[in-house]
């Protein structure tokens, strides 16, 4: 049938573009808000304090006229502590930064939405950091081979784990291998092309170095040029909160206190594999943080996976709920809404994205937490200028980059007033990325 349609005039019709950007990038990052740490100024090479670490042994019951111990002494160690560096740049051309000035030219701005942005991607590092080992993204399950398959992964974040091995690793990030055991990097460095929805590995953008070997410690380096383990983020990150609420198992010389020698005073209770959670567990790790260094646990931090299991715990409780009726039930709890947290014994249970699966973390308010500070974070600008040319002389381009950078350090003074359970088992863990 003759006649016009929109087929027939497409090359007349205009495209309506709407002033409007989609938000795909999850920005919310809970951490920093579920620890509150004292801000302290850095300077100097190091901060140094020291820590009360024994008593006066020379204290006993004597009889009448009876022999006086020999006189014993309090103990104290060293401490000190150096603050760790996290770096990003951006980079533009010229024709970049001209072609997207005005809203008519472009639905961002290049050069104020990179930096804007850059920003919000160091506190995603810095949640990452949070709730990872020594910069380690992820263990290699299996050898990887020579070829550009898909390189599996296990152990998120450095912590023992089968499921979701790369959750930490996002595509375009360059990544190289440690050896475990001797801490260096190994030959061969890869762009990370893509990550496998399925959670257990990446696709790397060239062929794997022969050297690569099963448990090498995945690591991000600088570039494709890096070669020495300094140029990676093995060794150079921020303290977990994993090394910091422990007993020695991933942070054993803690800040120049020894935790195999003095136990006591640095280490929280950790109970290692856990196992089926239940509440004389919870209870048994609050009880144990009193007996220790009479400490009160006000949060319990996990992941979405343990607080599931968690309301399994308590569905025999909820069987009559108050907010429904037996016409109109209602099977879930406050944590449906994501809103208000769930407790145990009036504490809030805090469930963190990034935390590692089976582990149960419990924080009390009075445990010195302290964030020593050299640069809470700024563009590089002691020349001038934040936005620089690229290059000098021959090796110059028509381009600019900046630099933004931290450098910070966590410390708690008390650890013993808090808790850990690993290896909780029981619980699902569900294959979600979030950039």
């Amino acid at each position: 049938m003759a006649g016009q349609n929109t087929q027939a005039l497409e090359g007349a019709l205009k495209d309506d573009y709407e002033d409007f950007v989609a938000e795909g990038v999850n920005n919310k990052n809970k951490f920093k808000d579920t620890f509150k740490a004292q801000q302290i100024p850095h300077g100097g090479r190091k901060k140094v304090f020291t820590t009360h670490v024994g008593r006066n042994a020379g204290v006993m019951a004597s009889g009448e006229d009876g022999e006086i111990p020999v006189a014993g002494a309090q103990k104290y160690v060293p401490s000190e502590v150096r603050t760790k560096k996290i770096m990003g740049r951006v980079r533009w051309t010229q024709e970049v930064l001209d072609d997207t000035l005005g809203d008519e030219n472009s639905f961002v701005d290049a050069r104020k939405d990179e930096m804007n942005r850059l920003v919000d991607d160091f506190a995603r590092k810095e949640e990452h950091y949070w709730c990872s080992l020594r910069g380690i993204l992820a263990y290699l399950n299996g050898d990887p081979g020579t070829d550009a398959d898909e390189v599996e992964l296990d152990n998120a974040g450095g912590f023992v784990h089968a499921s979701f091995g790369n959750r930490l690793v996002s595509a375009g990030q360059v990544v190289g291998a440690v050896n475990p055991a001797t801490g260096l990097l190994r030959s061969g460095v890869v762009t990370v092309n893509s990550v496998n929805s399925d959670g257990t590995g990446f696709t790397p953008g060239s062929a794997i170095n022969t050297a690569w070997a099963d448990n090498d410690f995945l690591v991000q380096v600088a570039s494709t040029s890096t070669t020495d383990v300094g140029g990676s983020s093995f060794e150079q990150s921020p303290a977990s909160i994993l090394e910091l609420i422990d007993d020695g198992t991933y942070k054993s010389n803690y800040y120049g206190v020894d935790r195999t020698v003095y136990s006591s005073p640095v280490n929280a209770f950790v109970k290692a594999s856990t196992g089926a959670l239940s509440f004389d567990v919870l209870q048994q790790g609050s009880d144990i943080a009193d007996q220790r260094l009479n400490g009160r646990i006000r949060k319990l931090v996990m992941h979405h996976n343990l607080r599931r299991l968690y309301i399994q715990l308590t569905e025999a409780d909820r069987r009559y709920s108050a907010t429904g009726s037996l016409r109109k039930p209602d099977g879930g709890t406050a944590a449906f809404e994501q809103e208000e947290d769930l407790t145990m014994g009036n504490v809030p249970i805090i469930a963190l994205r990034d935390f590692p699966f089976d582990v149960i973390i419990g924080l009390d308010p009075e445990m010195g937490a302290k964030e020593y500070v050299s640069e809470k974070g700024r563009w590089v600008d002691d020349d001038g200028s934040i936005v620089q040319r690229d290059g000098t002389g021959t090796g110059a381009k028509h381009a600019f980059e900046a630099w933004y950078f931290m450098r910070k350090e966590r410390y708690v003074a008390y650890p013993a007033k808090c808790v850990r359970w690993d290896g909780i088992t029981g619980g699902t863990v569900v294959v979600a990325r979030s950039e």
